[in-house]
């Protein structure tokens, strides 16, 4: 009996078996242990818990750095995520928000809303009134009204919607005010300096290149405030 083969078989009884007679946190080639197998072959839920029960490793990294939670993430399971928060399954990472299962559950909003607990996570799904409301200053024709309205914002949601819905090809100014708005949290500045590609304006103002417009300069400014406002939040 191998933990491979237990982890396909859709067997409680086995399941039992295997938790009594193996070792529940055996590693594999590539560093997953049985409960990472359990989750990545979408194991019942109730399989998922036998191993919690004889004592399999919530924080077990594999060679990926995935953790069990991540797994659960990875593979949409639900119900398993539901019951490695309840067991105790950290939700935090010592490397940052990019580093947890939040983040990594991000392009399915209502997974990332099951995590939220997650230490600078931003609830992702909006409301009816909160998308309307997002969606009328992302069509905004006016600059300097955006500009304005923005600097009112008090919702880390609503600032976080509207950098990832934002058309960055309308300018910093709108942009700039969001990075000024002290509601701002760190995973949107985050999403800022990448949608922005801050690296290359970092790049373009190191090596001394000509920036010929008052746009570039904007931009620049962006990605440098970005970059330093990012280095506090790492130290």
């Amino acid at each position: 009996m191998h933990w491979k083969e237990v982890s396909k078989a859709d067997n409680l009884p086995l399941v039992h078996k295997a938790a009594m007679e193996l070792d529940v946190n055996e590693r594999d080639e590539r560093g997953r242990t049985p409960l990472m197998l359990f989750l990545t072959n979408r194991m019942p839920v109730q399989a998922i818990e036998i191993l919690i029960e004889h004592g399999a490793e919530l924080e077990a990294q594999d060679k990926l750095g995935e953790t069990p939670l991540k797994k659960a993430v990875k593979f949409k399971q639900v119900d398993a995520i539901l019951m490695l928060i309840e067991a105790g399954a950290e939700l935090d990472s010592p490397l940052g928000i990019l580093a947890t299962a939040w983040n990594a559950a991000r392009t399915d909003k209502k997974l990332a809303d099951l995590l939220l607990a997650t230490k600078g996570a931003v609830r992702l799904s909006l409301t009816m009134e909160e998308q309307s409301f997002v969606e009328e200053l992302l069509y905004e024709e006016s600059q300097n009204k955006l500009c304005e309205k923005i600097a009112h914002i008090n919702s880390p949601e609503i600032l976080h919607a509207i950098v990832n819905g934002y058309n960055w090809d309308d300018g910093p100014e709108p942009m700039l005010s969001v990075f000024h708005n002290p509601a701002t949290p760190e995973i949107t500045l985050l999403d800022m300096y990448d949608l922005l590609d801050g690296d290359y304006w970092m790049d373009k103002r190191d090596s001394h290149d000509l920036l010929n417009t008052e746009e570039e300069k904007r931009f620049t400014e962006l990605a440098v405030a970005l970059y330093k406002r990012l280095e506090q939040c790492r130290h």
